[in-house]
C-alpha cells in the first residue's frame, strides 16, 4: 500500500508538473510566435489568451464532469486531452490557427487536472501526513514556472517550436499508464441535473468577465468594448447564481463556503493569489523601468522566489501535520507584507543582491503560507466535496487575480501620466505609480493576518474537540 500511494503520487505530478512547465514556457514566446507566423501583436496574444480563458471557463465545469464521470476517469480525461493535442501540435505546428487550437484544448486540460490533482491525492493520503503531500505537490508546481522560460528560450535557440510539444507527450502518456493502473476507480455520484441554461449562462459570464479583463491590458482595443464585456458578465453572473440558488445541486456549490474554515482559508488564498499575480506585473515594471534592469536579468531575480517557495512549501506542510501552532502561517504571511512594501522604499540605486534578498523572503513567506492555507480550508470539508471545494476556490482565485492584474494595470496608467502632466518626469512618475502598488499590495496582504488568527483558533478548537472525542 506505501509503493503504491506514492506511485499515484508520481502519477499525478508528472502529469500536472510537465503542463505547468510547458504552459510558462509558451508565456514568454510571444515575440517568437510574431516572427514565426508573421502575426500582429494582437493575434498572436490570443495563443496566451486561449489557454486562459479555456482553464477558467472548464474549472467550475469540472465538478459537472466529476459527478458524471468520478475523479479518477475526468483525471485521465484531462490528460488524455493533454498527450492528444500535444500530438497535433507537433504535427501541425506551422499552422497559427492549430496552435491556437491546441493552446485552448491544454486550457481545458489544465481546468480539469489542476483543481483534482490535490484531491486525488488526498483521497490516497489521510490528513495526517496531507501537509507533506501538500508540500511536495507545492514545491514541484512551484518550480516547474520558474523553469518553463528558460526551457522556452532553449527551445526556440536551439531547436523547433515542435518540440515545445512533443516533449509533453512521453509524460502525458507515463501519467496516463500510471493513472490507469494506479489510481482506484470511482462510483459516479450522478446527483446534479444538467441544466443546459445554467452552462451557457455560466460560461457567457465566465467568457465575458475574463475577455474583459484581457482587453483591458490591450491598448489596441477601444475600452468601451471592454465595459460592455465587464457588465454582460456581471448580469450573466448574478443571473447563473440567482437560478443556481433554486437548486438542490446547484452546477457550483458555492454553499460549501459557509463552512467557516473553508470560507476564511478561501478568502487568504485569494488574496494571496492575487497578491501574487499582481507582484508579477508591478515587480518586472519596477526592475526595468526603474532599476534599468535587464529583460533577462529580469527573471532572473525570479528565481530566488521560486526556489524558496517550492522549499518551505515543504517545511509549512511539515509543520502542519506536526500539529504545531499554526504561527509560522502567520509569519509567512508577515514575510510577504515586508518583502513587498519595502520595494516602496529601497532607492534606485539599489543592489542586486537587496533584490535577492528581498525575493528570498517574499519565497519563504508563500511557501510557508500559501498552500498550507489551502490544505486546511480543504480539511474541513467532507470527504465527497473535496473536489467541489477545489473547483470552487480555484475559479474564483482566477478571477480575482485577473481583475486585480486589471486594476493595477488601469491605476499605473493612469496614475504616471497625471503625475507627469502635474510637471513630474516621466520616470519618476512611473517610480511612484509602483512604489504606491506596492504599499497597497502589501496592506491588502496584511488584511489577511486576522483571519489566519481566526483559523488558527478555530482550528486549536476543532483538535480539542477531537481528542475529547478519541478519549472518549
Amino acid at each position: 500500500m506505501y509503493l503504491k500511494k506514492h506511485s499515484v503520487l508520481f502519477a499525478i505530478l508528472v502529469g500536472a508538473f510537465s503542463l505547468v512547465l510547458t504552459n510558462s514556457a509558451f508565456n514568454i514566446l510571444l515575440p517568437n510566435f510574431l516572427q514565426i507566423y508573421d502575426i500582429s501583436t494582437t493575434i498572436g496574444g490570443w495563443i496566451i489568451i486561449l489557454y486562459l480563458l479555456a482553464m477558467t471557463i472548464t474549472m467550475p465545469l469540472a465538478s459537472l464532469i466529476v459527478d458524471r464521470l468520478g475523479r479518477k476517469k475526468t483525471y485521465i480525461l484531462g490528460t488524455s486531452i493533454y498527450c492528444l493535442f500535444s500530438i497535433i501540435g507537433g504535427l501541425f505546428f506551422q499552422y497559427v490557427h492549430v496552435v491556437m487550437l491546441v493552446r485552448f484544448m491544454h486550457g481545458v486540460a489544465a481546468g480539469l487536472m489542476i483543481p483534482l490533482s490535490l484531491v486525488l491525492l488526498f483521497d490516497f493520503y489521510g490528513k495526517e501526513v496531507r501537509g507533506k503531500v501538500t508540500g511536495v505537490w507545492g514545491m514541484l508546481l512551484t518550480i516547474a514556472p520558474a523553469i518553463g522560460p528558460t526551457l522556452g528560450g532553449i527551445i526556440i535557440q536551439f531547436g523547433e517550436l515542435d518540440y515545445l510539444f512533443w516533449i509533453n507527450v512521453p509524460f502525458a502518456l507515463f501519467s496516463l499508464l500510471l493513472c490507469c493502473t494506479q489510481i482506484k476507480p470511482y462510483q459516479p455520484a450522478n446527483r446534479k441535473i444538467i441544466h443546459l441554461k445554467g452552462i451557457i449562462r455560466m460560461i457567457l459570464s465566465i467568457t465575458a468577465l475574463s475577455l474583459s479583463i484581457q482587453f483591458f491590458s490591450n491598448p489596441t482595443i477601444p475600452r468601451w468594448i471592454s465595459g460592455i464585456l465587464l457588465i454582460l458578465g456581471v448580469v450573466a453572473l448574478v443571473q447563473f447564481i440567482q437560478n443556481e440558488n433554486k437548486k438542490s445541486e446547484p452546477l457550483i456549490r458555492y454553499k460549501l463556503l459557509r463552512n467557516p474554515i473553508y470560507a476564511i482559508s478561501t478568502i487568504i488564498s485569494v488574496v494571496q493569489a492575487s497578491v501574487m499575480f499582481g507582484v508579477i506585473f508591478v515587480l518586472p515594471l519596477m526592475f526595468q523601468e526603474v532599476f534599468l534592469l535587464s529583460p533577462s536579468l529580469t527573471g532572473a531575480m525570479f528565481i530566488p522566489a521560486a526556489i524558496f517557495t517550492s522549499l518551505f512549501v515543504w517545511v509549512g506542510g511539515n509543520l502542519l501535520d506536526s500539529g504545531k501552532p499554526l504561527n509560522f502561517i502567520a509569519y509567512g504571511i508577515g514575510f510577504i507584507v515586508i518583502s513587498i512594501s519595502l520595494f516602496a522604499f529601497v532607492p534606485k540605486e539599489v543592489s542586486l543582491i537587496v533584490i535577492v534578498l528581498l525575493m528570498s523572503v517574499r519565497g519563504i513567506g508563500y511557501g510557508l503560507s500559501n498552500m498550507t492555507v489551502a490544505t486546511i480550508g480543504l480539511n474541513s470539508l467532507p470527504e465527497e466535496d473535496l473536489h467541489e471545494g477545489s473547483v470552487l476556490s480555484n475559479t474564483i482565485q482566477r478571477l480575482t487575480s485577473s481583475f486585480t492584474v486589471m486594476l493595477l494595470a488601469v491605476y499605473y496608467d493612469v496614475r504616471w501620466q497625471m503625475m507627469a502632466q502635474s510637471g513630474e518626469s516621466v520616470e519618476y512618475a512611473k517610480w511612484m505609480a509602483l512604489k504606491e502598488e506596492c504599499i497597497a499590495l502589501g496592506c491588502l496582504m496584511l488584511l489577511t493576518l486576522p483571519l489566519v488568527l481566526y483559523i488558527k483558533r478555530k482550528k486549536v478548537d476543532v483538535d480539542v474537540g477531537d481528542k475529547k472525542g478519541a478519549a472518549i
